[in-house]
This record gives structure tokens, C-alpha cells and sequence, in this order.
């Protein structure tokens, strides 16, 4: 009996009858040649019909009615393998009877005997139900159902794709080890371009990334990533870097001084690399390059830049919805509408007016814009654009299309709203004097994009409220929108009569009582009191140059009125406020920048701009924020004070207490005479002392007020004494010397007395007045521009004319304002000292140097915004560190007294000092301060001002909370506006690391003063004669920490009891100073220092007196008595010590002796004590006495000379007999 045949085979002949099979059918005999050769039928079905179609040359009917049935075949032997598969060999079932016979319940393992010992351990990888198993199948899948029937050229086989495919090795790890898809991805990647890297001439990956334009993500620069990603982390931008390390920074402190940083930071603002902003202004695409145009930025190639008119095509390659490219061509629903009430001065086109609104920048701003053409009823893939890829109109449009796709992602707006900025930033630039054919992307509007972004991102900024703050108002609709004009100005339906732009007219300032409808629809749009309405209107019409007080209904005018109101609004604060500060910050410049119609400045001038006019108005709005000032308390102290023509009671109040005081304070001749003077004859003292003599400027006025001192305290008691000399003089005439001295510091002392107490008084009243304390208010009073003699002074002519009502009243009025002005400016500075707690000390070394040296002001008395930002910088320090405010006052002191020029010693060390000083009060590191000054003043390196402190501290600021160090911030805040991938890349790096933790590692620089210069000083001889001109020499020896000479270097010396003068080292690095003896003896410890450094002491000199020289003055012993002295009653004797140069002999030892007159053995004298010491005013004192009586000369010896001196024969009586 034959063989049956297979069930293939069977199959295959009751499908395809005899006749069929005779057919000279080639497919049928290579598919029947095959099955007979034993051939599996799975394969077959895998491959499906093009597998039989192209392997077996079977037609495509044939094929696919075997396969539906071989399909079926497949099915069943599989589930039969699979159920067959598991089953456990049945052993005989046994007899079961009795209890045996009741019938257990259903299990898995009865129903279907699984063998479980044949089977592979969970998990397993040859399970045929594992992930490895499902792998394969899908390997095979692809390799022949997909790739082995593609058609065409250039596609890549899945090896190609993923080159780690074939290498991978399948194991436990690689299949069930848990991998981050992170790893996964860059492992894959990593091999895939190993692969795809030509082996000759490699371009490198970053620079590829860059060049390539197409997708539309691309170009790709990983370090501008890096740095814009570190600093979103941050929430900042890099433009707020660069603002970090400017010096002009904040821009609103100077109005005309812009150059190209303030644009640099706009840049960095935008988010936009520098690849990405030289693609948006590079020149327009060149009509002879078209196909490498077309291949670079949308990746066609031959006919398919032909096609990039197809619109599923342009919205395949642009990745573009049907919705998006509506949007981006302003057709369909998102069309232009004009709005109801706008009187156009031209009729309504019958298409979309999207090259009006919406479209603008795609059509350079010309009719007809892009539209997309369509056949009735024909399909949509051929739906065409308007424009041809192939001519040069059409390369310009997909030029500005392909810009304009790439913006808005990278943006992440839609098109419409780009359109709109680019729109009002071009019109903008033109209205500065650009061309206004020329509709591209300038630099000039990638800054207003950065600005945008900076509005954005702090105040919530739209893109259409920004167009406004460079352009105008939007008139257009879209859809069922509104026009931005009548979402302002008509949203509350048709029940109101509408504000329409028909060029009708209404009043910029209404007559009283007048009701005019167009200002109460402008009130009622922008939210605004017909108060604030004259206030802009006001602005608006001198910005425009309006004289004739009548504003037409246009859009300019509205603009203008919309864009005061809604910027002021953004920053939050009210437009009021937002109309001064333009007007305090800028002047007139400044309001009509934004009041009028906004220019932005092609070329940089230093004129500002209206980008540079926002920019510093919401910097001067954080500034305020972050030091906790309100913007109107700013705007108030920061405007000269109103003057006042009636006082208050809070001045009221100081004048009374002023007259109550002020009578006792004076200067007065009976004050003269209670202090010891006679009188001056028939005139009053005050006669000689309110007139000038002799070239000398009087003292005090005739009211008895002292004034002002000029000069140092020193040189005003100097330049007083001659005064009150020349006054005895004239009153008293030739005096006896002493007496002249007496009288002389008599009268001085009565004149420093009232002095005091006028000051006390004025101390103690505007104290209380100005709310201040009571050491503040006189360096507050001369920070006004005032005296305390000018304040006494026009307080008694008010109060002298307020108890004479029949005076002049012009003249009490002139004295009136004047006072009152004086007073509210006293008010003014009081709230900032108070407001901003400035110390009487910052006050006073701002009025003695640092309103020059600190902001470079040359008026002190100038007050202005600049003026109070520095002195907020001043506080902010103060609050910064933990040390005592006055440390850093005395390093500004000293770094502003330092020698011009230095030499290169002494820079070296005042370089370090500086550093190590500002980091100590500062709490940061030496190094970081040091690049700071490298980078502030590349020449000197030394902080000297507050501009360059307030950069210091924004630097350590953002280091706390950036964790960057200071070169990292330097270096991404300067970079660069164009390309420079060495300073990117550097930037990118450290910023890195800093943000992983790390820290390049820095130099390591000395952190402590001592350790920067080795310093000894000697002095030879100790001893010297006081008043007598000898010197002694002091030697100062400076090596710097590797032993070398410091030379030129300043060090300075003070000595209390003798004079002595700075000097700077040589090239040996020593100054010898000379120290010359004053006329006082004792002991002086001399103090030296370097500049910055603190000051040291000298070793000690002795100033001494004159041994040699020194004897007992006989006019000044003590007198004898001529008569005799009682019994048992003592004499006193003293003598004083001097040598010839006047020194006092002190602490001298001194013998004292007696010999009786005549020489007498019965006779005693008593001597106590007879040896001891001069004290300190060289004075020996005795008591002398005799029990016996006797006459006895007493005389004293200097034991260090032997110079003896004796007094004059003394008596005492002898001891009476008892009765």
C-alpha cells in the first residue's frame, strides 16, 4: 500500500485540481517541488504572499488562496504541539471501589497532566513564552516580511540602524538586569555613530550637530544647551549672567550711557544660541544656491524640492499640522477679520488679509499673501501653495517660512503670536531709521525677542501686549476673536456705544465740568480715574507734539495710551508711578520713548532706545523689590521736594521749641563777663568779635550766633584764638603776658561753649523733627547743603519777623520759603537715612570723600536715584556681612587714600590686601574676590568704588545660590553675542561642574594679611632728650614671602609724643624714619602700618630729660618763713626739677639735707622724708621740724648730676620750760 501523502500535500491538491497543476503554471510546480522535498509549511505562512510570490514565482491569487488555507494548517499543528507538548505520561488508572469510588473535584493538574519536570524553570530564556523567544519571532518578522521586499534605495537595513543588535550577547544580565533607558539610549547611539563615522577625515560630532539644519530642531550646539539648561535651573537666563558681571549695570542709573553690552545681555536673554540667531539674520537665500538651500533646511533633494509647494509635503518635511499650517499661513479659521470700528480707508479684499495680520513677516508685508490652491472635489494631496519653489519670489517665501517655523518652536508660541513680535520689533526698527523694504530678522529684533523673553518670563508678558509696547494696537480678529483694540477698549457688548478709530477728535484736557464720551471709553478700557487720564494725557500729547490740546481717534493715540497704562501694569505699579519714574529716570527723552511712537535704534547710537527705555524701567522696578523700597516712596525722595509756602505744625513745633532754647544758646557779653573778663569799656564784646580785623573773618554774628567753622577742628580753634587775641587787644589794650593768656582762653572757652550748645540744640530739635537719631542730624543737615549757624540763622529771622507784624512781608516770605525749603529737604534726607539706617559715620565720610570717590559724583549735595542706589548698595554690604559696618567704611577710606601711581610692589600688596579684607568682611574666598577685581579693572585690581562693590556682591550673590564660583559667572556672563566656541565651550564646562558639585580646582592665594609681607622695624637710639630737636631713627625692613625687598612701598607712622613722617621703602625695601623728640618726656609707643594693613606698634622710646643739665630752679622753691616758727609746728620745702631744655625731672632721685646756722652740736632738725623721688611734675616735697630749736638751712641734691640747691635759713623756736 503507497505511502498517504503529506496533509500538505493533500492540501495542495484539493486546492489546485489536476487540470490547474498540467497548466504550465510555475509557481504551482515550484511550490509542489517544494512541499515533496519535505518543506515546512511555517516558513510559507511566515513569509506570507510576498514571500510566495517572490520565492516560488506564484501569482498573487494563487498565493494568497494557499495561504488562507495553509494558514489554517499552521494554526491547528501548533496548538496541537502545544497542547500535546506538556502532558505527562497517563500511567493505568487503578479499580476504585467502595470509598475509593467517590469522585474528586476538578484540578489543573487532573484536567490537564502538565509535566511539570519536563519544563523549563520560570523565567527561562529557551522558554518559547520568554521575551528572548518573542525577540526572534520579531527579528524574523522584520528581516523577511519587512526587508526583504523593500523597494527603492537609501534605506537602512535594521543592522544598520542599530549596529548593537548583532554583537549583543543574550543572557540572563542582558535580559532581566534593570538598565535605565537613559543608558540604554546613549549606548546605542554611542555605537551607531562609532559606525556611521567615516573612517577618514571624521567631522566631529558637535560640529555636525551644528551645520546640520535639518529636522527642524537642528542645529544643535551642546555647550549653548549646557549653559542656558544650568541657567534655567537657576531660574535665570544668561542675559541675567551678563548682567552680573556689567560694570554700567544697572542700566536705568545712567539715561545716555549705552554702548553694546546693555544689546549683548538682550541677546542672551532670547534663549537663543548663537548658531540659532545667526540662522534668523544671515542674508536671504541666495537664488543660485537654491538646491543646497532647499537640501540643508528642508531636506528635499531633487524633485522633492519641487514638491515643497505640495502642502502635505511642506507640512511632512516642516512637521506641521493641517492646523499648524493654517495658523502659519492666516487661512481658514485663524483668517484676519478687521474690526467693526476701525474706519478703513480702503475696501475688504475678497481672500484672507494674512499679509496684514497673522502672516506678515512670511510675506514681507505685500498682498497677495500665501494661500493655498485647491481643485473642487479633487483629493487633498494636490492641494498646492501659492508660491514656487523653483523661482526666486518663491525661495524668498519659504526663506522667511522656513525662519518662521523654527522661531516658533523654538519659541514655543504659535506662528501668529511670532508673527506679531517680529512684526512690531521690524516696524519699530524702521520707525529708527531702518529700511523699510527690508522685512528680516535683525539683530535689533532678536534683542526685542530677548527682551520678550526677559517680560515673559518675570511679568507674564503676552506676545501681543509686547507688540504693543513696541508698535500699536492689533485691529485685526481672527476666527471668533476679537481684535486686541476691541478686546481693550469694546468687550462689553453691543448695549455701549463702541470706541471707534474714525479720526474724530476729543480734548486732551476737557474744559471743567465737561463730560466727553472718548474719554470716559479710554478710562473705562484701560481701568484708569479721569485723574490718571490728564496725568497721561499729559504725556501722550507732548510725545506726539500736540499744542492744540486735540487728540484725534487713532491708533497711535490709543497705543499710546494702552502701552503707558499696560506696561506700567506688567511691572506692577500704576501708571501714574510709570509716567515719573520715565520722567525721573530719562527726562523727556525717556517719556517719549514710550509715550510716542516707539523707535528701535538700527544702528547703536547712545541715544536709548524704547528696548533700552523698558529694560531699565523694570530694572529700576526689581531693584526696588529686591532692597524692599516701594517704587512711589523712590520716585518721592528721588524728585526734588515741592516747595512750601505755609509751614506745618510739625514745623510749627520746631520753631517753638527753637525760640525756647535758642535765647540761652547765644553768644552774649554777659556770658563774657561771668567768665572772668572785664569789660570792654563802653562797647560790648560782641562789637570785636562780629567784624572782620585785620584780614580775619569775624566768629560770631551781631545775633550771637557762631558760624560756620572752615577747615579742620584743629585749624578753626587755631584760626579762633588769633581772633579772640586780636579782640583783647583792641578792648583791653597791652596786657601783662600771663594775664593775656588767661583772658584769651576765657573768652575761647566761652566761644567753644556756645559753639556746643548751638550744635546740641539743633542736634536735639531735628532729631525729633526728622525722626532720625541725634548724632545723625548734623551730617544730615550739611548732606542738605546747610549749617547749623545757616539753620539758627533763618529760624531767628522768622521768629525775629513773626514778632514784628508790621515788617516787610516780602522780606519775611523770601525767608519763610527759604527755611521751609530747607526743612523739607531735611525731611527728604532724614526718610533715607532712616529708611536705608546709614549710620552718621557713612553719612559723614560721604560728604568728606566718597560722594567723589565712591559714585564719581562731583556735586555732594546732589541727590538722585544713582545717588540712592549706591547708598542701598552701601547698606546691602552692610547687611551682607557679619562684621561691623564701620570695618568697611575704613577700607573705603584707605583704598581712596592710596599713592598715585603705585609702584609695582606696593600694587602687588595692595592688591592682596584688598582681596583678603573684602573676603574677610564678605565671608568668601580671597580668590574669588581677587577674580572679581581682575575682571572689574584689569589694570589696578582693586576695588575703590561702590559701582564695582555692588558687582562684587551681585557675583557673590548668585555664587550662593548658584553654586558657581567666580570665574564660572565671568565667563558665561561675558560671553560673546557671535560665535566663539572656545569661550562657550570653556563656559559649558565649568558650569558643569559646578552644577555636578565640582570644583576646578583654584589657586591657592594667602588668606590672612600677615602672611603677604614680613615686616620688622628697629629703632636706634631708645632714649632721647625731649625739647631738645635730637631724633632717633626708626628702620622699617619689608620682604615679601619668599624674602625679597618690597620696594616703593607707603608706610606710614604716628607718634604721640614726638613727630614723626611716612615714607616709602627703597629698593632694599627699608625706611628710616626719623622720629624727633617733642618738648613732653614719658614714654611713647609709636604705631606704624602699610596701606590696608592694620597698624602695628613700634618698639618703645623713652623721651627723657637732660641729666647732665638738670638743677633745681630757685624761683620755683618753695618761700621760708621770715619769722620764727613755733615749736613743734613743720615747714614745707619744695623744689622743682628742670633741665635746661624745660623737661621736668621726674622720678629723680633726691637727698635732702640740713646744717644749723651757726654750727651748733646741741641742735637738731628733723627732715621728712630726707631721700626719695621727683614726682611727674618734678616736684620733691618735704616737711622740715626741730625739737631742740634752732636756726637750720635746709637744701636738696640730685643725686644723677650732684647738683645741690639751698633755702634760705629757717628759725624754730625751742621748747618753753614748763611753768
Amino acid at each position: 500500500m503507497a505511502d498517504s501523502p503529506r496533509p500538505v500535500l493533500q492540501l495542495f491538491d484539493q486546492l489546485f485540481g489536476e487540470e490547474q497543476q498540467a497548466a504550465q503554471n510555475v509557481g504551482l510546480k515550484n511550490l509542489r517541488t517544494y512541499l515533496e522535498k519535505g518543506g515546512s509549511i511555517f516558513p510559507l505562512v511566515e513569509r506570507g504572499v510576498e514571500g510566495l510570490i517572490s520565492e516560488q514565482q506564484m501569482s498573487a491569487e494563487d498565493a494568497l488562496r494557499f495561504l488562507r488555507r495553509a494558514n489554517s494548517m499552521a494554526t491547528y499543528l501548533r496548538r496541537r504541539f502545544i497542547e500535546r507538548k506538556p502532558e505527562a505520561v497517563q500511567g493505568e488508572q487503578a479499580l476504585s471501589n467502595g470509598l475509593l469510588e467517590m469522585v474528586p473535584g476538578p484540578k489543573f493538574e487532573r484536567l490537564f497532566k502538565p509535566g511539570f519536570d519536563n519544563m523549563c524553570p520560570p523565567q527561562a530564556l529557551e522558554s518559547f513564552a520568554s521575551p528572548v523567544a518573542y525577540l526572534i519571532y520579531l527579528l524574523g518578522w522584520i528581516l523577511f516580511r519587512i526587508e526583504a521586499y523593500r523597494e527603492g534605495e537609501g534605506a537602512y537595513d535594521l543592522h544598520q540602524r542599530r549596529c548593537d543588535l548583532k554583537p549583543l550577547l543574550v543572557d540572563f544580565n542582558a535580559v532581566y538586569r534593570p538598565v535605565s533607558s537613559v543608558d540604554l539610549i546613549i549606548s546605542v547611539l554611542e555605537k551607531f555613530i562609532v559606525a556611521q563615522s567615516p573612517k577618514t577625515d571624521p567631522v566631529p560630532i558637535e560640529d555636525a550637530l551644528i551645520a546640520a539644519r535639518y529636522p527642524n530642531g537642528l542645529p544643535y550646539y551642546q555647550h549653548w544647551v549646557t549653559i542656558d539648561g544650568i541657567a534655567r535651573l537657576n531660574e535665570r537666563s544668561v542675559g541675567d549672567f551678563a548682567h552680573t558681571v556689567d560694570l554700567s549695570y544697572p542700566y536705568f542709573l545712567d539715561a545716555l550711557a549705552w554702548d553694546g553690552r546693555a544689546e549683548r545681555a538682550l541677546a542672551h536673554a532670547s534663549r537663543l544660541g548663537p548658531y540659532q540667531r545667526e540662522l534668523l539674520t544671515e542674508p536671504a537665500a541666495d537664488f543660485t544656491k537654491i538646491e543646497a538651500f532647499y537640501r540643508d533646511n528642508f531636506g528635499a533633494v531633487g524633485v522633492g524640492s519641487e514638491n515643497l509647494n505640495q502642502v502635505q509635503y511642506f507640512a511632512d518635511v516642516t512637521k506641521l499640522d493641517t492646523p499648524g499650517v493654517e495658523r502659519l499661513l492666516s487661512i481658514h479659521d485663524f483668517a484676519p477679520v478687521r474690526s467693526v470700528n476701525v474706519d478703513w480707508t480702503e475696501a475688504a479684499p475678497t481672500g484672507p488679509e494674512s499679509s496684514c495680520s497673522g502672516s506678515v513677516y512670511i510675506n514681507a508685508n505685500a498682498q497677495p499673501g500665501i494661500h493655498i490652491l485647491t481643485e473642487t472635489g479633487g483629493p487633498s494631496f494636490l492641494h498646492r501653495l501659492s508660491v514656487a519653489p523653483g523661482k526666486e519670489e518663491g525661495l524668498q517665501a519659504f526663506d522667511r517660512m522656513n525662519r518662521m517655523v523654527r522661531l516658533c518652536n523654538w519659541l514655543e508660541l504659535p506662528s501668529d503670536q511670532v508673527d506679531a513680535l517680529l512684526v512690531a520689533a521690524i516696524r519699530a526698527e524702521v520707525r529708527g531709521g531702518a529700511d523699510k523694504d527690508a522685512w528680516w530678522i535683525s539683530s535689533g529684533v532678536v534683542h526685542a525677542l530677548g527682551l520678550f523673553q526677559t517680560m515673559r518670563e518675570r511679568y507674564n508678558c503676552t506676545a501681543a501686549d509686547f507688540a504693543v509696547l513696541v508698535d500699536q494696537l492689533s485691529i485685526y480678529g481672527r476666527g471668533e476673536a476679537l481684535s486686541q483694540f476691541d478686546q481693550v477698549f469694546n468687550r462689553q457688548g453691543g448695549y455701549r456705544e463702541p470706541l471707534r478709530l474714525d479720526n474724530g477728535t476729543f480734548p486732551v484736557t476737557p474744559a471743567p465740568g465737561e463730560v466727553n464720551l472718548t474719554i470716559n471709553q479710554l478710562c473705562n478700557g484701560l481701568g484708569i480715574d479721569t485723574q490718571t487720564y490728564q496725568y497721561l494725557a499729559l504725556a501722550v500729547a507732548g510725545a506726539h507734539g500736540i499744542t492744540n490740546n486735540t487728540f484725534k481717534r487713532s491708533l497711535p493715540i490709543i497705543s499710546s495710551f494702552y502701552r503707558l497704562v499696560r506696561l506700567s501694569r506688567l511691572l506692577g505699579i500704576t501708571p501714574v508711578e510709570g509716567v515719573l519714574m520715565l520722567t525721573i529716570l530719562g527726562g523727556e527723552v525717556w517719556l517719549n520713548g514710550v509715550a510716542g511712537e516707539p523707535e528701535i535704534d538700527p544702528i547703536r547710537g547712545i541715544s536709548p532706545d524704547v528696548l533700552n527705555i523698558i529694560d531699565a524701567l523694570q530694572g529700576c522696578v526689581q531693584w526696588c523689590r529686591d532692597n524692599d523700597l516701594p517704587v512711589l516712596w523712590v520716585l518721592q525722595h528721588a524728585a526734588e521736594p515741592s516747595p512750601a509756602r505755609e509751614a506745618s505744625d510739625q514745623d510749627l513745633q520746631l520753631f517753638d521749641q527753637m525760640r525756647n532754647l535758642l535765647q540761652t544758646a547765644k553768644f552774649s557779653n554777659a556770658a563774657v563777663l561771668m567768665a572772668g573778663l572785664p569789660p570792654a569799656g563802653a562797647a560790648d564784646w560782641l562789637d570785636f568779635l562780629t567784624s572782620n580785623a585785620e584780614g580775619m573773618a569775624p566768629v560770631v554774628d551781631v545775633e550771637g550766633l557762631v558760624l560756620a567753622p572752615e577747615g579742620t577742628p584743629e585749624q578753626y580753634l587755631i584760626d579762633a584764638r588769633k581772633r579772640l587775641e586780636w579782640a583783647i587787644d583792641s578792648a583791653l589794650g597791652l596786657l601783662v603776658p600771663t594775664q593775656r593768656t588767661t583772658y584769651v582762653d576765657a573768652l575761647l572757652e566761652v566761644l567753644v561753649d556756645t559753639r556746643d550748645a548751638q550744635i546740641s540744640l539743633v542736634k536735639e530739635t531735628l532729631a525729633v523733627y526728622a525722626g532720625i537719631e541725634v548724632e545723625q542730624a548734623i551730617p544730615v543737615l550739611n548732606w542738605s547743603n546747610a549749617t547749623v549757624y545757616q539753620l539758627l540763622q533763618q529760624v531767628n529771622a522768622r521768629l525775629e519777623a513773626s514778632a514784628q507784624p508790621s515788617a516787610s512781608s516780602g522780606r519775611r516770605n523770601a525767608n519763610s520759603d527759604a527755611l521751609l525749603g530747607l526743612l523739607a529737604e531735611v525731611r527728604r534726607r532724614s526718610d533715607v537715612v532712616a529708611r536705608l539706617g546709614l549710620s552718621a559715620a557713612a553719612i559723614q565720610d560721604y560728604l568728606d570723600y566718597g560722594y567723589k570717590a565712591w559714585l564719581d559724583q562731583p556735586d555732594k549735595y546732589a541727590f538722585t536715584v544713582r545717588t540712592l542706589y549706591h547708598l542701598t548698595t552701601l547698606t546691602r554690604a552692610f547687611a551682607l556681612s557679619t562684621q561691623p559696618p564701620q570695618q568697611l567704611l575704613d577700607y573705603l577710606r584707605q583704598v581712596n587714600s592710596l599713592p598715585d601711581p603705585l609702584g609695582a610692589a606696593a600694587t602687588r600688596l595692595a592688591q592682596q590686601a584688598s582681596a583678603i579684607r573684602l573676603a574677610e568682611f564678605f565671608d568668601w574666598s580671597a580668590q574669588e574676590v581677587r577674580e572679581c577685581f581682575s575682571r572689574v579693572d584689569p589694570n589696578l585690581q582693586i576695588l575703590k568704588n561702590l559701582t564695582q562693590l555692588a558687582l562684587l556682591m551681585r557675583v557673590r550673590e548668585l555664587s550662593t545660590a548658584s553654586g558657581m564660583d567666580a570665574l564660572t559667572i565671568f565667563l558665561i556672563g561675558n560671553l560673546p553675542e557671535d560665535v566663539d566656541k572656545v569661550a562657550y565651550g570653556e563656559a559649558a564646562e565649568l558650569a558643569l561642574l559646578s552644577e555636578s558639585g565640582v570644583r576646578a580646582p583654584q589657586v591657592q592665594v594667602a588668606g590672612d594679611l600677615a602672611q603677604l609681607v614680613s615686616i620688622t622695624c628697629t629703632v636706634e637710639p631708645t632714649e632721647i632728650v625731649a625739647g631738645s630737636g635730637a631724633k632717633t631713627i626708626f628702620t622699617v625692613t619689608l620682604k615679601d614671602p619668599a624674602g625679597k625687598p618690597l620696594n616703593g612701598v607707603r608706610v606710614h607712622f604716628r607718634a604721640s609724643l614726638g613727630s614723626i613722617k611716612s615714607g616709602f621703602t627703597g629698593p632694599d625695601g627699608i625706611f628710616k624714619a626719623d622720629y624727633i623728640a617733642g618738648t613732653e618726656t614719658g614714654t611713647d609707643t609709636p604705631t606704624y602700618w602699610l596701606d590696608l594693613f592694620e597698624p602695628e606698634n613700634a618698639p618703645v622710646i623713652n623721651l627723657i630729660s637732660d641729666g647732665a643739665s638738670l638743677e633745681f630752679i630757685a624761683r620755683l622753691l618753695s618761700p621760708v618763713p621770715l619769722e620764727t616758727v613755733p615749736w613743734g609746728q613743720e615747714v614745707e620745702l619744695y623744689a622743682t626739677l628742670k633741665d635746661r631744655y624745660g623737661n621736668l625731672g621726674k622720678d629723680e632721685l633726691v637727698d635732702w639735707a640740713v646744717e644749723s646756722d651757726p654750727p651748733q652740736k646741741r641742735t637738731q632738725a628733723i627732715i621728712r622724708p630726707s631721700h626719695g623721688r621727683t614726682n611727674q611734675e618734678g616736684l620733691t616735697r618735704v616737711f622740715v621740724s626741730s625739737p631742740t630749736g634752732g636756726t637750720f638751712r635746709f637744701s636738696v641734691l640730685c643725686q644723677r648730676n650732684e647738683k645741690k640747691v639751698f633755702f634760705e635759713p629757717i628759725t624754730f623756736a625751742g621748747e618753753e620750760p614748763a611753768q
